[in-house]
């Protein structure tokens, strides 16, 4: 057969999703709300805030590159935006009419049947509030998913959330890009002057989810920078942005993608041109990531030939090498089971049959989830109850089915009955840890029935391990509802069990958690759980959290705690000089040579002396 190449198979991970924004889609989760901005305590420029008047328009050229590094393939992207005022919807929300034109797009690196099909200069409505956070994106209702996830994941690129008070130097924003939910750290530049207000941002983590978490699938920020300029005596947009992102896509800790982007915007009224007339009645305001893509996408003609033999000799030829082909060689067999949906039982059957190899076995699992198709959630679901299936592959099967295709009550279900029914540890706890998952990115009712559930298993927890476990799902969640059972936890008698308790309260809303942490931190005499919380706080580096990791560095006999205390202090000496003050008064203190590097890394030479 002509198989599909790694290269391509690591383009396919850009499906669903714009190069502009690195969006392949494989970690999303729920969208942070709007407004999600936590605030440092220092100051701002006064009154720096978006706000449009009738009659406003505006236009703006801006252009993206993706590649990965490892190779030459490359996508392009190069248009203008227009904009006009459409109506005020609230005192600090408005909505804009916007085109694109002048569009050029080359993609080298995606996928054929993967690209956004059909024009992109038909008119669309962006909703804006105060902070220059996008809270809406309206399409024309026959525009399909792929093109509207492109246009939204374009100018997602450039959102830059402003600050929640008129008196912050540094805070902290909970976004989402093509790529799912992040963390974005921000500072307002002193290098700036007159009206002109500059704003760094750098994301700091994505969030991942269970399911891919479970399969040994991430995404980490190599690194972030990024820049936009405002004028704060016109309140409108930004001005200018621009940055350089590197993402690595990792399974089993291999790299399977490193990417590389570049942006810039620039407004400029000389190239605004009218945007046609919209009724928002007749737009579609649902998040085009939240829309399943069409079925009836094209599918590589050579796959369509190829047999359940064919396709099952390539992908197992994929292994046996040095290095771990299974990122590839899922993504091919995926790309050939939605040409033959109807193989994903047969390929079940080889399960049992024995003829695959150990060493494939992940990536065949990985395959069934990436294809996305309901015969391979039926086939999952198949395997997670076989008893004719080893331990690991059912708990594999389990995985796979909490990040299948949009959650489904069904699967819910399925995966709440096993955690009660399965004799074996491991498969009743990646199945819970898979439900916690799915709420996630599920819909309310999904997100209700998993609340409700996971509450009840905390109830009717038998032992500590069993506790631990729903206490990971219910990070798993990201649902501030658990905020309050998590907390609880944190006084538990078992150090264990507080430290996944804390490692469950870091991965829910820093608003929701961070106070919780740091009001625990204080009290925590365990060094190993002191280091879990210290790793868990994404709060805001305020003068009091400064002030408390500071006081345990200087108390702790525990070199894995204060390693944890000095990391932190160090990111919060980027923004916060207290930090740093507080780090080099410690250097003198410290005994071991490692951490004192650790204090060097993050502290000039000249403030050592």
């Amino acid at each position: 057969m002509s198989a599909v190449s790694q290269r391509t198979a690591l383009a396919f991970a850009l499906a669903g999703a714009s190069i502009l924004a690195l969006g392949f889609g494989l970690l999303r989760g729920s969208e942070p709300g709007p407004g999600q901005a936590t605030q440092a305590a220092s100051k701002r420029p006064d009154g720096l805030r978006c706000g449009f008047e009738p009659g406003d328009t505006a236009a703006f050229t801006l252009e993206s590159t993706v590649r990965d590094v490892r190779g030459d393939e490359q996508d392009h992207f190069r248009g203008t935006l227009s904009w006009e005022l459409a109506e005020q919807l609230s005192p600090t929300r408005w909505r804009l009419r916007a085109a694109l034109s002048d569009v050029s797009r080359s993609e080298a690196l995606t996928l054929p049947d993967e690209r956004a099909i059909g024009p992109l200069t038909d008119p669309f409505f962006i909703d804006v509030d105060a902070s220059c956070r996008f809270v809406g994106f309206g399409f024309a209702r026959d525009w399909d998913a792929r093109r509207r996830q492109l246009v939204q994941a374009t100018l997602t690129t450039h959102e830059f959330v402003l600050p929640p008070t008129a008196r912050t130097h540094a805070w902290i924003a909970s976004q989402s890009d093509g790529l799912g939910p992040f963390e974005a750290r921000y500072t307002a530049s002193s290098r700036a002057s007159g009206s002109a207000v500059r704003v760094e941002r750098r994301k700091a983590a994505y969030d991942g989810q269970a399911g891919a978490a479970a399969i040994g699938l991430s995404i980490v920020v190599v690194g972030s920078e990024a820049s936009a300029s405002f004028d704060r005596d016109h309140p409108g947009w930004l001005k200018k942005s621009s940055g350089l992102e590197r993402v690595q896509i990792r399974v089993q800790g291999e790299v399977a993608a490193d990417l590389l982007q570049q942006f810039r915007l620039t407004r400029d009224d000389s190239q605004y041109l009218a945007v046609e007339r919209m009724d928002p009645h007749d737009a579609d305001f649902r998040d085009a990531f939240d829309l399943e893509l069409e079925d009836d996408r094209l599918i590589d003609a050579q796959l369509a030939q190829v047999s359940y033999d064919e396709a099952l000799d390539s992908f197992l030829a994929h292994f046996g090498g040095a290095d771990d082909p299974s990122y590839a060689a899922a993504r091919q067999l995926a790309a050939w089971l939605k040409a033959h949906p109807d193989q994903a039982h047969g390929l079940i059957d080889a399960l049992r049959a024995g003829t695959i190899d150990d060493a494939a076995r992940p990536a065949l699992f990985l395959a069934l989830e990436l294809s996305g198709t309901e015969a391979a959630r039926e086939a999952l679901s198949v395997a997670l109850e076989d008893p004719q299936l080893r331990a690991i592959d059912r708990a594999r099967a389990a995985s796979a089915l909490s990040d299948i295709g949009e959650p489904t009550r069904s699967t819910a279900e399925l995966l709440l009955a096993q955690a009660h029914a399965d004799r074996d540890d491991m498969v009743a706890s990646v199945s819970v840890l898979g439900l916690g998952g799915m709420a996630r990115r599920g819909d309310d009712e999904i997100k209700t029935y998993v609340r409700a559930a996971l509450e009840q298993e905390l109830i009717a927890a038998v032992d500590e391990s069993k506790t631990r476990v729903i206490l990971d799902a219910m990070g798993n969640t990201g649902d501030p509802a658990f905020a309050d059972d998590l907390d609880a936890q944190l006084g538990a008698d078992s150090a264990a069990t507080r430290q996944h308790a804390a490692q469950a309260l870091g991965r829910l809303e820093p608003g929701d958690a961070g106070p919780r942490l740091l009001s625990r931190l204080g009290q925590e005499t365990d060094p190993s759980v002191s280091a879990a919380i210290v790793g868990a706080y994404r709060g805001p580096p305020t003068a009091a959290a400064i002030a408390l990791m500071s006081d345990k560095l200087a108390a702790s006999t525990s070199t894995a705690e204060r390693a944890a205390l000095i990391g932190w202090l160090g990111s919060a000496s980027r923004t916060e000089p207290d930090a740093q003050s507080r780090l080099v008064a410690h250097l003198h203190q410290e005994t071991d040579s490692r951490l004192m590097q650790q204090i060097g890394s993050f502290v000039p030479a000249a403030e050592l002396r």
